[in-house]
């Protein structure tokens, strides 16, 4: 006699549907037929490895047993960051974010949550940004980061201060030379600035934050030891879909990983910066995900207030009262 089907610590019994696994296949087209439950995905997600609470091989074997109701509801579905990495490196290749995104796109048909609500999550994630921004900054001067609630707050809701100047550039031929030396395999060249890759790329909310086609223009401009010195080329969540997106087939990607690698063979980046990294992320990735179960009521005791209202919006008023007191 087979056992019944539960999630792991859950008394609930699984009920696996034929027919609803087809429909979510139809709607996401996802392959995930195909997934062998290999865990490639797991160790590529970025959130996942920073909190734990992120598995896209969980998303991909719900979809596969059919449980669209417990995706409905399930608060992975809003942790997910929209780089696409676990479908990169899936050998099946196997689309969890197509999943998720189709997920997401039932819930709102079925007005699961209220738009509101759903608005809210997407500013949120939005200002998470600059969070991120200044986090990376921190660790960059050497700054182990320890986030206040009154500190999150700030971070949250400051905007981060545009740069603004003038670049003054003496010949193309003077830029090129301050670009890196050999053969030029990014097309940086190519780029004519259109936008394509600040449109795709799934961190690009504001542009004093980051964006890649500014990015790129520096580089292009040789302005190289800015970039080398710059938090951004950190934010960057190497997933590709600036390059993927190029019209041009400009390697976005490429251009910040030579960034990277130039930054460490300088000494720019010092030995233990990426441990500060990963304690940072894994710090401030916890604490946004908490604010997601909070903002979309998954888990009451993440909520700070008895009258329901949730992290983000108390954030909000607290720091606007502090603001204009």
């Amino acid at each position: 006699m087979a056992l019944p089907l539960k999630f792991e610590g859950s008394d609930t019994i699984l009920k696996p549907d034929a027919d609803l696994r087809e429909l979510i296949e139809q709607g996401a087209k996802a392959d995930f037929y195909s997934c062998w439950t290999c865990g490639s995905c797991d160790f590529e997600c970025p959130v996942n490895l920073a909190t734990g609470r992120l598995r896209p091989q969980k998303i991909v074997r719900m979809a596969n047993l059919g449980l669209l109701d417990e995706l409905l509801h399930a608060p992975e579905i809003w942790y997910c960051q929209g780089c696409r990495r676990c479908a990169q490196i899936c050998p099946n290749l196997v689309k969890p974010s197509e999943i998720i995104s189709y997920i997401r796109g039932v819930v709102l048909e079925k007005h699961i949550f209220p738009l509101e609500t759903v608005r809210n999550y997407r500013l949120l994630f939005a200002r998470f940004q600059r969070v991120r921004k200044r986090a990376v900054t921190n660790c960059l001067h050497r700054k182990s980061t320890t986030i206040s609630d009154r500190k999150w707050c700030e971070w949250l809701l400051t905007p981060v201060k545009e740069e603004r100047g003038v670049v003054r550039i003496k010949t193309t031929e003077d830029s090129s030379k301050r670009r890196f030396k050999g053969p030029d395999l990014t097309r940086a060249a190519a780029c004519f600035t259109c936008g394509e890759c600040s449109s795709a790329c799934p961190i690009s909310c504001e542009r004093s934050v980051f964006d890649p086609r500014y990015l790129f223009r520096m580089f292009i401009l040789g302005m190289v030891d800015k970039l080398l010195n710059s938090a951004d080329i950190w934010l960057c969540l190497d997933c590709g879909r600036c390059t993927n997106a190029c019209s041009q087939l400009v390697e976005g990607r490429k251009i910040i990983c030579r960034l990277k690698y130039r930054a460490i063979q300088k000494g720019i980046i010092d030995q233990n910066f990426f441990k500060r990294l990963e304690q940072t992320n894994q710090l401030i990735y916890t604490r946004l995900l908490d604010e997601v179960d909070a903002l979309f009521g998954f888990n009451a005791k993440t909520a700070r207030t008895e009258t329901g209202m949730n992290n983000f919006s108390v954030c909000c008023s607290e720091y606007e009262e502090v603001i204009c007191a």
